[in-house]
């Protein structure tokens, strides 16, 4: 599928050591994969199919939208909580027909839809040592 090579480039690109990438598909249903870098290249969950599930999940969830969060784990460490740096991105994920298209979520939108409550409204806790990316 044209654009799955380049969505898996970005996300790739974000993953320093390790990372965490959660996929929403169009019905609501959830797959999360971990993301482990072994020198250039990135290795997909803890089995030799799971970039292959991956990929068909997302071809195959993506009618009409499906969405993407991933966590990048970095090394510098919080001086508040003495905990990792994690970075977050969002996508929007729309296949059409071969294709994929993706388009990353502003930083603000990703603040926005990560700390409010989707039933209330209402502002969630802050989560400590993340930045929106």
């Amino acid at each position: 599928m044209l654009g799955l090579d380049q969505f898996f480039q970005e996300l790739e690109s974000h993953c320093p050591e390790k990372a965490i990438a959660t996929f929403l598909d169009s019905e609501g249903e959830c797959f999360v994969v971990d993301l482990t870098r072994e020198v250039d290249k990135v290795k997909y969950g803890y089995d030799r199919h799971t970039k292959a599930l991956f990929s068909k999940k997302i071809t195959q969830g993506c009618h009409p939208y499906g969405s993407l969060i991933l966590r990048s784990f970095t090394a510098e460490i919080d001086r508040l909580t003495h905990l990792p740096y994690k970075e977050l991105r969002g996508y929007i994920l729309k296949a059409f027909n071969d294709r994929l298209e993706f388009e990353k979520l502003s930083p603000e939108m990703l603040f926005a839809c990560q700390n409010t409550d989707a039933e209330t409204g209402e502002p969630l806790p802050l989560e400590q040592s993340v930045r929106y990316c």
